[in-house]
């Protein structure tokens, strides 16, 4: 499964609502499908927290941390199917260190990096089977609340 993973570090004070789709299609290949999410504001959620594509398709998912005052970072990792207990006590284990994210862990499909902020940050990744498919914030203590849902169609 291929897997990339790309940072872009945007000044939240230039628009970066405006920016972030000029820089996508500016950087948009054929046949890629980008999905937009972002953190709700200051609130342990994800918006939107659901999302849809269709198997197969190279998505490229824009994860924005929309916060203004709570300081912690955010990111944005693609789970397999009912795997998000066992993640979130393994990232919890991995710790700061690692991003919390551990590396190699097979359940993860994809992630992006942490984001303070007014950060932006993408990850790329083949879509799997059908199915849904849970995603989280892996940072200490969000994925019990910041949490969404894949839904990948055939």
């Amino acid at each position: 499964m291929k897997r990339r993973v790309f940072i872009c570090v945007l000044p939240a004070a230039l628009g970066l609502t405006c920016l972030v789709p000029a820089l996508a299609a500016a950087n948009k290949s054929p046949g890629v499908v980008e999905l937009n999410v972002s953190s709700d504001g200051d609130f342990l959620a994800f918006a939107p927290d659901e999302l849809t594509c269709k198997t197969g398709t190279t998505i490229r998912v824009i994860f924005h941390h929309a916060g203004e005052r709570i300081t912690q970072q955010h990111n944005w990792v693609l789970l397999k199917p009912d795997s998000e207990e066992a993640f979130i006590t393994a990232s919890l284990k991995a710790g700061e260190s690692m991003g919390w994210v551990p590396p190699g862990d097979k359940n993860v499909i994809a992630a992006t990096p942490l984001c303070g902020i007014g950060m932006t940050a993408m990850a790329e990744f083949t879509a799997p089977a059908p199915g849904d498919y849970p995603f989280v914030c892996s940072f200490a203590g969000h994925g019990e609340e910041m949490r969404g849902m894949l839904h990948v169609t055939a």
